[in-house]
């Protein structure tokens, strides 16, 4: 077995434990034992851990360590540039111990594109990889052509087990349960950030003027941006984890994120749920939205698009199933977790000289 240290800076959230289960497995049929590196997990994770994972302050002096007395083949460097040790760690781990290292990342910070220092670390960062994984084809770009041909993708997902609401439960059953008594529902879950922009879906509902259709905001909402928003018809839920947010999302009808769609994109396609949001922040996880087909991408600033567009998909039941189908088939074939595995391996294979078609095939599961 080929030893891999996947270095993951600060707590793993919830949803990243699962991939790392799974990617273990997957990796393991491919002749690598994966390793996972990090200053601990996230409180209160729900999931099982089924990966090697070691758990202390990250150094640079604690990760060579590490790396020496585990006999490590390859490093993922899933550091970011605010870590001080991150290019320590190159230099000793590359330089004087000699070890390969893959980059894994989005190629640049997405919230500031044009930030000419920053990039120039990222360059430097990538250059100094012997390979890159990337978060989506798209991103690329954000790499210096001249490193393209060291450049993998590993399509950004999640793990999920969801298979549908619970026997014998329907939507409105769900929608009960949290005193939701709207006919139709818009939902917006992630992390009330005011870059998130959910100002914008407020003002677009109070365009429709529809007390028929409701919205849900569930998530944590650390910078109090949800103080001022009230409505008889809005729905402040606070954070929901698990197949509980999953059958929350299955009993709406629209999903609505202005601000960078992230993975709560990935969550609603799996339901099987269209989404709207605007033009502007760029994420990896956009690729999956595609206009006019599984959802909408309105301009920026427009509110009124915004109400028109969620109007339509609102009363549209025939246009909202035919979203709803394209959503669910885009995950299926583009965000399934192989996909992303897939990426990991081919950019393993790379590193080491191994091909491509020497491999066991055998199924697995999240």
């Amino acid at each position: 077995m080929i030893r891999v240290l996947l270095i993951h800076a600060d707590n793993i959230p919830h949803y990243r434990v699962p991939i790392y289960s799974y990617l273990a497995k997957y990796l393991e049929r491919y002749g690598f034992s994966l390793m996972v590196l990090s200053d601990g997990i996230q409180s209160d994770n729900p999931h099982e851990i089924t990966f090697q994972l070691a758990e202390m302050p990250l150094s640079t002096i604690k990760i060579a360590r590490f790396i020496y007395e585990k006999h490590i083949d390859i490093i993922i460097d899933y550091m970011e540039l605010r870590h001080l040790y991150l290019f320590p760690t190159y230099l000793i781990a590359k330089g004087i111990m000699r070890k390969k290292i893959i980059y894994w990342g989005q190629g640049c910070d997405l919230a500031d594109t044009k930030a000419i220092i920053k990039n120039l670390a990222y360059a430097t960062e990538q250059s100094l990889s012997n390979a890159i994984i990337l978060y989506a084809e798209h991103l690329k770009k954000y790499v210096p052509g001249c490193l393209h041909k060291k450049v993998f993708i590993a399509n950004n997902t999640l793990c999920i087990d969801y298979t549908g609401l619970p026997a014998g439960l329907t939507r409105q059953d769900i929608l009960a349960q949290y005193g939701i008594n709207t006919k139709k529902n818009i939902i917006c879950m992630g992390r009330m950030q005011k870059r998130k922009r959910v100002d914008v879906i407020v003002k677009a509902l109070n365009l429709m003027n529809r007390p028929d259709v409701g919205l849900i905001l569930v998530g944590p909402d650390t910078e109090g941006i949800l103080d001022e928003i009230k409505d008889s018809n809005i729905y402040k839920l606070g954070p929901i984890y698990g197949h509980k947010k999953f059958d929350l999302i299955s009993a709406a009808d629209i999903c609505c994120l202005p601000g960078a769609v992230g993975l709560s994109i990935i969550d609603a396609f799996h339901c099987g749920i269209p989404f709207v949001t605007e033009e502007g922040d760029e994420s990896a996880e956009i690729m999956y939205l595609k206009h006019g087909i599984n959802g909408f991408i309105v301009k920026r600033g427009d509110i009124q698009d915004m109400a028109t567009k969620l109007t339509l998909l609102i009363d549209n039941d025939g246009l909202r199933s035919n979203f709803s189908s394209a959503a669910k088939r885009e995950i299926d074939e583009n965000g399934r977790i192989e996909n992303m595995c897939s990426g990991f391996r081919d950019a393993l294979y790379y590193v080491t000289g191994k091909p491509k078609d020497d491999f066991i095939t055998q199924e697995s599961t999240c």
